[in-house]
């Protein structure tokens, strides 16, 4: 089982960093370990120190945060398949206790790397360093223009906009938590899908 989900990882980074090296390669299989969750499993706490970064193999988490009267609201979330890399940036990057619940939204399987080892790699293999610079960048600039098109745009614009751009968002997301991540409640969003599927008739 094991070997199948380092077989995913090594597929995944064969295709973002040229020329894999085998001690780096052998490195990450040892300075990582497999987490595999159930569903509604929480992988992050709120108020942990998280110097962690996850590589998700099979299933999917959600990004969540808290309002002052304590109701959790999705934020964002990550995929096998799309924005697999997660961790809590305030902890990682700031060494703060982190603000953000990170919970599995199925079965799923990661693979756990900490700070200290990324940290190593960017300086031991260029490759690597050009990887993680380049994959953060570009994960970042996806994440805030989606940002501004929630601002900018209304409910049902916006979920236009991620039915186009990530559809694999759309397909596996609970109505529960899209209508959240919308800023509608459940039965708004209900109503705003009947109400487009119409429009799509």
């Amino acid at each position: 089982m094991a070997t199948n989900i380092y077989d995913v990882l090594k597929g995944n980074l064969e295709g973002k960093i040229q020329f894999l090296s085998t001690e780096l390669w052998e490195e990450m299989q040892m300075q990582s370990n497999v987490i595999t969750l159930k569903k509604n499993e929480i992988l992050v706490n709120v108020g942990s120190k998280q110097k962690y970064v996850y590589f998700i193999v099979s299933g999917s988490l959600a990004v969540y945060s808290f309002t002052n009267e304590g109701e959790r609201k999705a934020i964002w979330f990550h995929f096998d398949d799309l924005f697999s890399m997660a961790a809590a940036p305030d902890s990682y990057y700031l060494n703060e206790p982190t603000k953000y619940e990170i919970t599995a939204l199925e079965k799923t399987c990661v693979i756990r790397f900490s700070k200290q080892s990324f940290d190593l790699w960017i300086l031991k293999y260029p490759r690597f360093n050009k990887f993680y610079i380049e994959g953060i960048t570009l994960g970042r600039v996806i994440v805030q223009e989606a940002r501004v098109q929630r601002l900018i745009s209304t409910p049902e614009q916006y979920y236009c906009y991620l039915s186009e751009k990530f559809p694999s968002m759309v397909s596996r997301i609970s109505s529960k938590n899209m209508a959240h991540f919308l800023g509608l409640s459940p039965e708004w969003f209900s109503k705003l899908k009947r109400r487009m599927n119409q429009a799509n008739q």
